[in-house]
């Protein structure tokens, strides 16, 4: 307590510090028209009214909705009661009490009883997630948390009593709220999943109806075509099938191993005793620098000494490339083979010789169709040397003698090194020998790609490529080969690898591209054609 002098009234100094603090809170208006009220007032009178003005606050700064009475017992099922503060003045200067920043210690203000004694002040420790009264709302504020009031009574068991304030337990109702949500979401996800579950097992159930239609479907087309009323066509489609790499399968899935081979044996070309005789070859006769050479030749404008023809026939068309001159023609290898690396494509290999064009050569491993060309099969001669196969073992050889002449027939590569085949690969079979055409049954075979190589009287290669396996050219037989080759004037010619392999590149264009679905094949082997400029400089 401060004392004035005698006869003047006692003031708190905790009242003083109030009266300064409600003061700040107020308007600039109001606390400059208090300061006029109390300007040139006694000491003691303003003394009083500093007192007047905090127990007005402190009156007026928390109320009840319902009065709770000093001693009283709460009303039943009624625990709780929500408190609000009615003074904006202390609303600007309270912070809100799930603000972080809110002191760890605050007094409860006083609580008007009914019987019209004052509840007396208890301090509570609260900390910063505890809860106070909820502050009248102002313009800008965020809107006030609910909170109750619980009625405790006094330690000492007295009248009197006091409200401890606390917050609603919202975590609790947080984890409710977001089990809930979880739950919610859960079960979308299992909606969701049911749903593509569902849809997944009829796309399932559609494809593999469908698939089984389509299997249905050919099977009974294979059927038709290989137990059908047409002999000749079921001897067309199996011996086209038996030829292919992976083709065979179509066959096998209707008829007896037996039936197969009874079909190709009434449907093929007959092999040949003889060999070439070089003598029937006269290199030169037509030379590209003979009489005629001024003469405009319609299939080469260029002069280079390579013609190409179109060829076509009921079921195939194709190109015909004649090379004048057959010391431009020999054979581009792998510089190692290997079982398991990659052949060429021919473009590769016409580049890697430092040619104008070619065609695809001998046979080459190709298991199932998917080999990739890097280990030649049977005999391979290049540049005089022999590259591939035992020296005692027996192969249909198919290249150049050091003479340019074509050497077509079974033999040892023994042989074939012996008689000067500087070039030579294997295939098969021959076609023509010595200007005897191969006789054949049936069919002669089936209708597929096809590559062959032949040799005119004059010297000149005859280099034939038939495309096949498409709507616009269904293939060729070897009966097909041999009247081509026959009417290009060839005295000897013989069949080299085809199918997918079957190709043709002159002058950087690819004049009968591959059958292949996949890309241009892969090969350990090629006959290529050099430049005319490479024979100028060997002469």
């Amino acid at each position: 307590m401060i004392c004035g002098f005698e006869g003047k009234k006692c003031m708190s100094i905790n009242n003083v510090t109030k009266f300064q603090n409600i003061v700040a809170g107020l308007e600039p208006a109001k606390k400059q028209a208090l300061y006029q009220k109390m300007k040139g007032l006694p000491e003691n009178e303003r003394n009083e009214m500093i007192d007047k003005v905090v127990a007005a606050y402190e009156t007026r700064k928390l109320t009840i909705e319902q009065p709770v009475h000093a001693g009283a017992a709460l009303p039943p099922n009624n625990y709780g009661r929500t408190y609000r503060s009615d003074d904006r003045r202390s609303a600007r200067k309270t912070m809100w009490v799930d603000d972080h920043r809110m002191p760890s210690n605050r007094v409860t203000h006083p609580i008007k009883a009914g019987t019209g004694n004052k509840v007396g002040i208890k301090k509570t420790s609260i900390s910063n997630s505890a809860a106070a009264v909820t502050a009248v709302r102002r313009p800008g504020m965020k809107p006030p948390i609910q909170r109750k009031a619980v009625y405790t009574p006094a330690a000492s068991g007295a009248a009197n009593a006091s409200i401890a304030i606390r917050r609603t337990p919202v975590k609790k109702i947080s984890a409710a709220a977001e089990a809930e949500r979880k739950k919610r979401q859960a079960e979308i996800l299992r909606k969701v999943g049911k749903t593509a579950l569902m849809v997944a097992g009829r796309a399932a159930i559609v494809t593999v109806f469908s698939l089984a239609l389509i299997f249905a479907g050919f099977y009974t087309f294979l059927e038709i075509m290989m137990k059908g009323p047409s002999p000749h066509l079921r001897d067309q489609f199996v011996s086209s099938v038996m030829e292919s790499s992976m083709g065979g399968i179509f066959a096998q899935m209707v008829l007896s191993d037996e039936e197969i081979n009874a079909i190709l044996s009434r449907n093929k070309t007959q092999e040949f005793d003889t060999v070439t005789d070089t003598n029937l070859v006269k290199i030169g006769a037509n030379k590209e620098n003979g009489a005629n050479a001024n003469a405009v030749n319609p299939y080469d404008p260029d002069g280079d000494g390579v013609e190409i023809h179109e060829i076509s026939g009921p079921m195939y068309h194709g190109i015909m490339m004649v090379v004048l001159d057959p010391s431009r023609v020999k054979v581009s290898t792998l510089d190692k083979f290997n079982h398991t690396g990659a052949g060429l494509t021919l473009k590769e290999h016409i580049e890697k010789s430092g040619a104008i064009g070619g065609v695809n050569g001998g046979k080459y491993e190709d298991k199932g169709g998917m080999g990739i060309g890097g280990w030649p099969e049977g005999v391979v001669i290049a540049d005089g040397k022999l590259r591939n196969g035992a020296p005692n073992a027996t192969f249909d050889v198919y290249g150049f003698t050091k003479d340019n002449v074509l050497v077509v027939g079974r033999m040892t590569c023994q042989q074939a090194m012996n008689i000067g085949v500087r070039d030579a690969v294997t295939f098969g079979p021959t076609l023509i020998v010595n200007g005897k055409a191969a006789r054949y049954s049936g069919n002669s075979g089936g209708l597929n790609p096809r590559t062959a190589i032949g040799q005119r009287e004059d010297g000149a290669v005859l280099l034939l490529v038939i495309e096949g396996r498409k709507t616009s050219s269904m293939g060729a037989t070897m009966a097909d080969l041999i009247e081509v080759m026959k009417e290009y004037g060839a005295v000897n010619a013989a069949n080299l690898d085809g199918g997918m392999s079957s190709a043709m590149w002159y002058n950087n264009e690819e004049l009968v591209s591959s059958s292949s679905i996949r890309q241009s094949r892969k090969m350990p082997t090629a006959f290529v054609v050099l430049p005319k400029s490479a024979e100028t400089k060997e002469k």
